[in-house]
């Protein structure tokens, strides 16, 4: 009784810190009448393979923003499909492709490459499936340059089994809009993502890395904490887009040991430490749960009460916020299954090998 008490009490007091961050990076103005991003000083580069059908969605999408950067660049990574046929007729919008060389694959080798081919003072990189408001770069200026800017990415879901896959992706990026406030961001999606060409450019050690195909975003943040530059993260509603939610549960279980396989090999103490901190209050209550269902079932069902309202209290704001509210009520259920669910996926990731869009994850 005494050892729940205390997970509790440290429970709230974690929850707490992650409210006041995660607020504080809604709050803080990233308007500066002085310094604001140009459309004119911004090139976007969106690499793809075997994504014809994302691509027919993404033109559309494109043909009907309200203001556009100064080019899009397309990096084809050797894809098999009929893409070819897509890069025609765009309302006059400047829409450049190329391909990679032969001896080159990979994504982190195509946003190089695209990003060796701007011509702008700004990088903005998209994954070849996401969707967004035809207001996106009208909201864009008005964003205070840096080094790195990690915008948000919300998924879109068709299905309950796939809104139930996203709740730890939510759950850590409340994490990590809450570490930005108060030291610094762990996390970023490269499927939103906004840099510097020259900084990018200085710091981006690409071999380093090469060997992984995955990961050109967080090795990318990873390198802009080392070289201390200037990294934040933009609110959860300024210039969002939103993919497509993991259509199967294999499919679900490939990119999560991939986002797994990335945080491992980034070897960030702070990002290691976050993770740390959230498996051992899952493991604690599951354990004191597991305990009590069978020593008192009483128990058990006061326990669980107590752990669900804490969740609900500090987590519905954030789930609000996002229009992802219905996940709340979901919470419990995964409070029990998330320990289990983590020892899946860490035993999957050494013991099944890697494989991403038909290629070995790990050279």
């Amino acid at each position: 009784m005494l050892g729940f008490s205390l997970i509790c009490v440290s429970y709230v007091l974690i929850y707490m810190i992650l409210n006041i961050g995660w607020y504080g990076t809604q709050q803080n103005s990233l308007i500066k009448p002085e310094s604001k991003i140009n459309c004119e000083d911004l090139t976007v580069v969106i690499p793809f393979r075997n994504e014809q059908e994302n691509l027919s969605i993404l033109f559309k999408n494109i043909n009907e923003l309200k203001k556009t950067p100064r080019r899009f660049i397309f990096i084809d990574d050797h894809s098999d499909d009929d893409w070819k046929d897509l890069f025609e007729n765009h309302n006059n919008i400047s829409i450049d492709v190329y391909s990679l060389d032969k001896g080159k694959k990979g994504k982190k080798e195509a946003i190089w490459e695209g990003v060796k081919r701007t011509e702008t003072k700004y990088v903005l990189c998209w994954d070849a499936d996401v969707c967004f408001k035809a207001d996106y770069f009208v909201e864009l200026q008005e964003l205070q340059p840096a080094d790195l800017i990690i915008l948000p990415v919300h998924f879109k879901s068709n299905n309950l089994v796939q809104a139930l896959g996203e709740i730890d992706f939510y759950l850590a990026n409340f994490v990590n809009q809450a570490s930005a406030y108060w030291l610094r961001p762990v996390m970023c999606n490269g499927a939103n993502l906004l840099f510097s060409k020259s900084t990018y450019l200085e710091v981006n050690n690409l071999k380093e890395h090469q060997h992984i195909l995955s990961g050109d975003d967080m090795f990318l943040l990873r390198q802009m904490i080392k070289n201390k530059k200037a990294v934040y993260c933009a609110p959860t509603k300024t210039c969002a887009v939103t993919t497509q939610s993991q259509k199967s549960f294999s499919s679900y279980l490939n990119q999560r040991m991939r986002w797994l396989g990335k945080s491992l090999y980034i070897n960030d103490a702070l990002l290691n430490c976050w993770a740390m901190v959230q498996f051992v209050f899952s493991i604690g209550f599951f354990t004191c749960f597991i305990y009590w269902i069978f020593e008192d079932p009483k128990t058990f069902a006061l326990f669980f009460i107590i752990k669900c309202g804490i969740d609900l209290l500090f987590l519905s704001g954030y789930f609000y916020s996002i229009k992802k509210t219905i996940f709340t009520f979901f919470i419990p259920i995964y409070g029990l299954i998330f320990p289990i669910y983590n020892l899946f996926i860490l035993s999957s990731f050494y013991f099944k090998k890697q494989k991403w869009k038909g290629r070995k994850l790990y050279n």
